[in-house]
C-alpha cells in the first residue's frame, strides 16, 4: 500500500483499501487522517513497470532448463530461466534430481 501525506497536517497516513474501496482510477476518493481526524480526497493511478532482459532462446537458441524446487520432488518441472517455458524432466534428470536432493 502507499501512503499519502495528509494535506492539512501533513502526516503520513495509509491509504484504506477496505473492500477493495480507493482502488478506481480517474474518480475522488475521500478518507479521514488519523492525526488530525480532516477528510481529504484522493485519486488513485495505476502504473505498470517492466523490465525487458535478453530471451536467445525466443530467437532460436538453447533453453536454460533448471529444475524447479518442489516438494515432493516428483512434482518437479524442468523451466527455462529466460522465457519461463516448463517441461517434464527426462528420467536422467530426475534421476540426477533425486541424487541431488539426497531421495
Amino acid at each position: 500500500m502507499e501512503d499519502v501525506f495528509c494535506p492539512y497536517c501533513n502526516e503520513l497516513t495509509e491509504i484504506n483499501h477496505d473492500d477493495g474501496y480507493g482502488y478506481e482510477e480517474d474518480i475522488l476518493h475521500e478518507q479521514q487522517c488519523q492525526k488530525c481526524e480532516k477528510y481529504f480526497a484522493y485519486t488513485t493511478t495505476i502504473r505498470f513497470d517492466y523490465e525487458a532482459q535478453k530471451a536467445n532462446c525466443l530467437n532460436g537458441g538453447e533453453h536454460k532448463f533448471k529444475p524447479t524446487t518442489t516438494y515432493p520432488v516428483e512434482y518437479t518441472t524442468m523451466d527455462c530461466v529466460d522465457c519461463g517455458e516448463s517441461r517434464e524432466p527426462t528420467e536422467s534428470e530426475m534421476k540426477e534430481i533425486k541424487k541431488l536432493r539426497g531421495k
